[in-house]
């Protein structure tokens, strides 16, 4: 039996300025691979934060894409100042990803 797992990507700026932009907008993969996911903006970014939120549910922060790289269990946020973007990596997908990740903008 093979399990797939819908995984959708949503963001969102902070300041009405900031132009962000996401991809790929959403992935179905199966149990075990790897999902990468890359938010940029154009403007004064300083930091961008990851959050998770599944069907019904409150937003769950996950990392924060501040400085070189942000790792928690099999989610890793890595921050490019020079190109002003955050690359979200979740390794050995489960089916407890199956859920919506949104990038949030911080500005100066």
């Amino acid at each position: 039996r093979v399990t797939k797992i819908n995984i959708f990507f949503h963001l969102t700026g902070v300041s009405g300025q900031e132009k962000v932009y996401q991809s790929p907008l959403s992935v179905t993969v199966g149990e075990k691979e790897n999902v990468l996911i890359n938010c940029s903006a154009k403007g004064t970014t300083q930091t961008l934060q990851w959050y998770r939120q599944y069907p019904n549910q409150a937003l769950k922060h996950l990392v924060t894409g501040k400085t070189g790289e942000q790792q928690k269990e099999r989610i890793t946020a890595t921050m490019n100042y020079k190109e002003k973007g955050s690359n979200l990596s979740i390794t050995g997908t489960e089916v407890t990803d199956a859920a919506t990740y949104l990038c949030a903008v911080e500005t100066q």
